[in-house]
């Protein structure tokens, strides 16, 4: 066995950036940028207002208050999306809506509440004086023309939409998604809608993978369920080796009769780079490489296969996609009871975790019967790490703490 640390690092030393792709737009989000996205204007691309008023020179109303208003000539009205025709002179404002480009001569906008109508149709009173400059952004106080906006490697998220969008970037060099082919394996496992006959089970290893590999940023290739038999075995393999950057398979790797993954991988050519982990759930994790191409071979329990999918297979998923950041976030925790394990392999357990007003976090164990139930991990949402050497961890005390993905 190895420890996990180790592990991890094997895999992303054997795991490689993948090829790039243009995207459109509406197709970006969740995809990281392949190179540096520059502005092909300045933004603002004009002195805009910022609030629906008067474009005027504040040295004009300097000295207004409600109990001495200055009176302007108002000169025209600028909405949003349209061009001042005329130039802002001392004694002269402009009506001006929000966005729309601050007129010449003009140095400040007074804000509509500021001011009241004269009786003068033509006039506009100014009840209270307004800081030379203020209610304008500038031209080019955002970004200037050609100025990097958006770096290389990153994830475009709601907000980089909008900026792509704001800057004419609609065609967009990403990453490829990996594809990740999803395998069950196990003469027993049968597709979920059928009603399982005494000794089978369904499938929920395939379809939580799957998932799971979409939430990491990946597409799912689902290659269905493999009976216990080494050819078809290499046959679903070879298959997802060809068609896939990475395969998943659920089951079939551990050290019965039955446990033919490891068989079928070398028979395939792949190197298998390690088969055990001094962790738990999901010591018999094998991993293995051909050229490019990643095969995992996952527990069939379901617990173990969800921890070892979010622990070694996701970050790999994200550094083929040029991502730095590729593991989950790990904070500090404080447990609400007592916890006592085994001790001789670091073990992940599966937890409910909430977040104080102070910042602290504390964590309970959901408790589950064993690494089969996957009904506790729909409790989970984060895993706290016991070392291997602890035997009990006392109430209050501090541990690691894992995030996962909000699911």
């Amino acid at each position: 066995m190895i420890e996990m640390d180790d592990a991890i690092r094997i895999v992303l030393e054997n795991t490689q950036t993948i090829d790039k792709t243009r995207v459109g737009l509406g197709d970006v989000l969740g995809r990281v940028l392949s190179e540096d996205v520059r502005s092909d204007i300045d933004m603002p691309p004009f002195d805009k207002a910022l609030m629906d008023g008067y474009a005027l020179r504040g040295a004009a109303i300097a000295s207004a208050s409600q109990e001495a208003p200055v009176a302007l000539d108002v000169i025209e009205e600028i909405p949003a999306g349209n061009v001042p025709q005329k130039r802002v002179e001392g004694g002269q404002a402009s009506r001006i809506m929000t966005g729309a480009p601050v007129p010449e001569g003009a140095d400040t906008v007074a804000m509509v509440e500021d001011t009241e109508a004269d009786a003068d149709p033509e006039k506009v009173r100014v009840l209270a004086a307004t800081e030379t400059g203020r209610n304008i952004a500038r031209l080019g106080e955002d970004v200037r023309v050609d100025q990097v906006v958006l770096q290389a490697n990153a994830v475009i998220r709601p907000p980089e939409v909008g900026i792509l969008a704001a800057v004419g970037h609609v065609d967009i060099a990403v990453y490829r998604q990996p594809v990740v082919g999803v395998v069950a394996t196990g003469s027993e496992v049968v597709e979920p809608q059928h009603k399982p006959k005494p000794g089978q089970i369904r499938n929920s290893n395939g379809y939580s993978m799957v998932a799971q590999v979409l939430r990491a940023g990946a597409q799912a290739r689902y290659l269905g369920i493999v009976e216990d038999d080494v050819d078809a075995l290499i046959h679903t393999i070879g298959e997802g080796l060809e068609t896939c950057d990475v395969v998943a398979l659920s089951g079939g790797v551990s050290a019965g009769d039955c446990d033919l993954v490891q068989d079928g991988m070398r028979d395939l050519g792949v190197e298998v780079l390690f088969d055990r982990i001094r962790m738990k759930p999901g010591k018999p994790l094998t991993f293995g490489v051909k050229g490019a191409k990643q095969v995992f071979g996952l527990p069939g329990n379901p617990v173990s296969s969800v921890v070892g999918l979010e622990l070694l297979m996701r970050p790999a998923i994200r550094k083929m996609q040029g991502m730095t950041d590729v593991h989950l976030p790990i904070v500090r925790t404080a447990l609400s009871a007592d916890f006592r394990q085994t001790p001789g392999r670091k073990q992940f357990v599966p937890a409910h975790s909430v977040q104080g007003k102070n910042g602290a976090w504390e964590s309970t164990w959901v408790g589950h019967h064993g690494s089969a139930d996957l009904f506790s991990m729909a409790r989970a949402n984060s895993l706290f790490v016991v070392n291997a050497e602890l035997a009990h961890v006392k109430a209050g005390e501090e541990l690691d703490l894992i995030l996962l993905e909000r699911w």
